[in-house]
């Protein structure tokens, strides 16, 4: 009885969590106006009266602390619905097939979360290359998570052969034979992936923690004969699942479904690329005078500075529309790059929203960018920035190459 009331728990726990903790689709975008409707009130609630803190944001966002706080909310109403349900008699009529359902649910969100990961790495999407402001900042002053993310986005082929390994689990999750052998291959990856996110401090560290518990559910049937092949003589039968009635009696039906959904998967997957017709984030195109330019000349005022003088060495245009400068310690400074359609200008945004504008002329003859604000303006020239060592497609097979 125990068993069944944890299994059960666990199951909705694990429903309830696809369902209200929010993730980036591409082909249903609603699911954080849902749960900030359902659920944003309460977490201020709980957030308030339970640990004494006053959330400034109730919007779920990853690793957030409102986050954990509806993880938390998540659990208690599972243990609630199991609870309630355990005292009705439909619910033992129902019970296999509505824990077989969610069991099928669970099986293929976490397949379409490989997918989709995987996608990403093959395509280039998740470890993009590193932009020329990261490229020009010292190794020392990288934060640890930009520094892994940037690393892995220098190369494309490992990129494509971890992408490739995640795209496999997720197509053996989608077939009942290779179900077992996709749990735990996806086992493995998401490990692997929880240390990484512990070992950098990468801000996935409690979804990837919900995908490991996704794919322990999803092992359980399998527990009994994992154990017998791991630790007992006697031979291991692998059990699909603890219920063996079929969750649409309709064949046809059936197999409709199975392809409908997995037609769903590999849409929401891959509908990006196929939408941009980019399938290499390398060869993304860049915004207008895109990358890294080196300062030749400094005027402020009606001074022009000599170049030690001079308080910023170079500046960047990020391809997310930053305009990002370097002083002369190194240290970093952004703004977002605006072009205002009506004063027909660009404007530097900062932080506080303040608005400055700024002028910019390009002169593609020698590859130089003059940039004009307040009573400053100073002239970079480009710098070849995919030519620097950690961008280069370089292999060795010995040493004294």
């Amino acid at each position: 009885m125990r068993r069944s009331f944890v299994y059960s728990t666990a199951s909705f726990f694990a429903f309830l969590g696809i369902v209200f903790i929010p993730v980036p689709f591409n082909l249903f975008k609603k699911q954080l106006s849902i749960t900030d409707f359902l659920f944003g009130d309460l977490i201020g609630f709980v957030s308030k009266n339970v640990f004494r803190t006053q959330l400034s944001d109730t919007h779920v966002y990853s690793d957030t602390r409102a986050m954990y706080v509806l993880v938390l909310i998540l659990f208690i109403l599972s243990i609630l619905v199991t609870a309630i349900l355990s005292t009705l008699k439909a619910w033992r009529k129902h019970k296999d097939r509505v824990l077989k359902f969610i069991y099928l649910l669970v099986c293929y969100y976490l397949a379409l979360q490989l997918l989709k990961y995987g996608a990403d790495k093959i395509f280039k999407n998740q470890f993009y290359l590193p932009e020329p402001n990261t490229l020009y900042t010292p190794t020392g002053k990288v934060p640890r998570d930009l520094l892994y993310w940037s690393s892995m986005g220098t190369s494309h082929f490992y990129n494509v052969f971890l992408g490739a390994i995640e795209v496999i689990a997720a197509l053996f999750l989608l077939i009942k034979r290779t179900r077992l052998i996709g749990l735990l291959v996806s086992l493995f990856i998401m490990l692997n992936v929880l240390a990484v996110n512990f070992g950098f401090d990468i801000s996935v560290k409690l979804f990837s923690l919900l995908l490991i518990f996704y794919i322990i559910y999803l092992l359980e049937p399998y527990v009994k004969s994992l154990s017998q092949f791991f630790f007992s003589k006697t031979p291991a039968t692998v059990t699909q699942f603890v219920n063996k009635e079929r969750l649409v009696k309709n064949r046809l039906l059936s197999t409709f479904l199975k392809w409908f959904a997995t037609g769903i998967i590999l849409l929401e997957a891959f509908y990006p690329f196929m939408r941009s017709g980019n399938f290499n984030g390398d060869k993304a195109k860049r915004p207008y005078m895109h990358g890294a330019y080196e300062v030749q000349q400094f005027i402020a005022g009606a001074d022009t500075l000599q170049p030690n003088k001079f308080p910023v060495k170079r500046f960047f245009i990020h391809k997310d529309n930053y305009m990002i400068f370097q002083g002369d310690n190194d240290e970093m400074v952004d703004y977002k790059l605006v072009y205002d359609t009506g004063k027909q200008q660009y404007v530097l945004v900062d932080y506080n929203m303040k608005n400055e504008p700024i002028w910019l002329k390009y002169n593609a003859a020698d590859s130089t960018l003059q940039v004009s604000f307040r009573l400053n303006q100073l002239t970079g020239k480009a710098l070849d920035w995919r030519k620097l060592p950690a961008l280069q497609k370089e292999f060795h097979w010995t040493v004294d190459e």
